[in-house]
């Protein structure tokens, strides 16, 4: 007590606002803070200007906080002027001006501050508001890294991986993706093992490739556990895990991860690691389907055809075998041919069924191509052609 007695307003303010020794109360901190704003402490009225821009303790007032910002920033204080570039940058509270932020991203980055240093890195390598130059990128980016920012190792790790400015080094890549991988960084982790698992930039580790797939994935980095499911499904370089891949599968399906929404559904419709509950087979297909997803789009379309996870449907069946088809699913394209030549679900149509069997034909597709054969032989929906009909029925057994 004689400690926080003893302590300047400043000092007092900042116990308040992170609740250190104290319980956090923004409404005594601010109060604090303008003590200390009134004697001209830049930081308290740096502190002042979040206070009112994030609405802590007080009605959020960006008029107030912008104010605030601008005095500290007249002050020199580094961070109030990357705040005032993000607010230009974004156009909130104020006009958008990618000059007026780059200028204040330039002083804030004189003083060493990070931030600004990768978001005028970013701005080059973008071309927002300037010119896009990747060796401009290169030089901000770099510093923010030397500094420990995540991101820029990221970037920096792809400019070198695709060559943006610089030349193609894999070696360099796998070494800035480390750097951010050591902090945590989930982007890192992934790209990391992506590295390590291809052998890409050095030595290929799978083991070690796994081990980064993994923190990525608990971090919730979708791509890594999508990942990490297929691994454990497929049984690559470790024992197949059906449970596991389910696990990662519903972790990335539940982040909107459409191929992972499609397995999660699968797995559920044959109770491969999980119970079988075909009501969430068919959510994670719907999911997936909505998405434009073309194997969920069939297996809706057969899962209404069979009749065996929920009541024939051969309307549904047919309007997903269509949609499917039309994105180019060969099985689509044959189980709608199918519809058409038997007339289940909709009126038959040889000519119909002739042009959806040729499309799945085309991508080699056997069974397509012996019924195909066989229309051409008997000349349903298509010119009677016997040497074209053997044709096909021959290619159909090769």
């Amino acid at each position: 007590m004689d400690f926080i007695e003893s302590s300047t307003p400043m000092d007092k303010g900042l116990m308040h606002f992170k609740g250190d020794g104290v319980p956090q109360n923004y409404k005594k901190a601010k109060e604090f803070f303008e003590k200390a704003a009134s004697g001209g402490h830049v930081q308290a009225i740096l502190y002042l200007a979040i206070i009112f821009y994030e609405g802590l303790g007080v009605e959020q007032d960006d008029s107030k906080a912008l104010a605030y910002f601008e005095e500290a920033a007249k002050k020199g204080n580094a961070k109030a002027m990357f705040a005032l570039g993000r607010i230009y940058i974004t156009g909130h509270v104020v006009k958008q001006n990618y000059d007026t932020a780059r200028e204040y991203f330039e002083s804030s980055a004189r003083q060493g501050e990070v931030e600004a240093l990768l978001n005028l890195g970013m701005m080059y390598y973008e071309g927002v508001g300037v010119t896009q130059d990747y060796s401009k990128a290169r030089v901000y980016l770099e510093q923010a890294a030397q500094k420990g920012a995540a991101e820029a190792q990221n970037n920096l790790a792809y400019m070198y991986v695709r060559a943006k400015g610089v030349e193609k080094d894999l070696e360099k890549a796998r070494e800035y993706y480390s750097f951010s991988a050591r902090q945590g960084n989930k982007q890192g982790e992934y790209q990391l093992a992506l590295m390590y698992w291809n052998g890409d930039g050095g030595e290929q580790d799978r083991p070690k490739a796994r081990g980064y797939f993994e923190k990525a994935a608990y971090q919730g980095e979708v791509e890594a556990q999508f990942f990490m499911a297929n691994i454990y499904y497929h049984g690559q370089e470790m024992a197949v895990d059906y449970k596991r891949a389910a696990y990662f599968y519903e972790k990335a399906a539940r982040q909107g991860h459409v191929q992972a929404q499609n397995m999660i559904g699968y797995m559920y419709s044959e109770g491969q690691g999980v119970s079988k509950d075909y009501k969430l087979a068919i959510y994670w297909y719907e999911q997936a389907a909505n998405c434009g997803d073309v194997q969920a789009q069939y297996s809706l379309g057969y899962v209404y055809l069979a009749g065996q996870i929920i009541k024939i449907d051969l309307v549904r069946a047919f309007e997903y075998f269509q949609t499917a088809a039309e994105n180019g699913y060969d099985l689509a394209q044959f189980n709608l041919a199918i519809m058409y030549y038997k007339g289940d679900g909709v009126p038959q149509d040889f000519l119909k069924a002739a042009f959806w069997f040729e499309k799945a034909e085309a991508q080699g597709h056997k069974k397509s191509s012996f019924i195909l054969g066989k229309m051409y032989l008997e000349g349903q929906g298509v010119p009677h052609n016997h040497d074209k009909g053997m044709a096909l029925i021959a290619k159909s057994e090769g």
